[in-house]
């Protein structure tokens, strides 16, 4: 006959065993920038390492868009720099915005001024 405390016991290590497996699969070095589009229209920008003044993406997003960049990088300084692609001559202003993170969360928006941005 089965002893019920052994299966207890066996039960217990199964549920810790499926937990750290668990926590090592959620786990990840760095989340994407993330940079969404909320303008009426389409947005053109790039993405530097503020240090090094490095390069490191580029980006055209229409409106309503959503794009993830970034993947795996570790915090660093980054700029990004945005033009509305129009032919609007008004509208064409260059705007940019330092990220601390590249965890981070960027909304683009309409205004007078260019391309006005929400960092979350």
């Amino acid at each position: 006959m089965n002893n019920p405390y052994r299966i207890k016991a066996s039960m217990n290590k199964l549920i810790f065993t499926f937990i750290v497996v668990l926590t090592f699969l959620n786990s990840s070095s760095a989340q994407a920038l993330t940079i969404q589009n909320k303008c009426k229209y389409p947005v053109a920008g790039s993405v530097t390492i503020a240090e090094s003044k490095v390069s490191v993406a580029q980006f055209r997003l229409i409106p309503g868009q959503t794009k993830h960049f970034l993947n795996g990088f570790s915090k660093m300084q980054l700029i990004v720099r945005t033009i509305p692609d129009v032919y609007n001559l008004d509208k064409l202003k260059i705007t940019s915005t330092e990220v601390s993170n590249p965890d981070s969360h960027i909304e683009l928006k309409h205004s007078t001024e260019g391309v006005k941005y929400k960092v979350e």
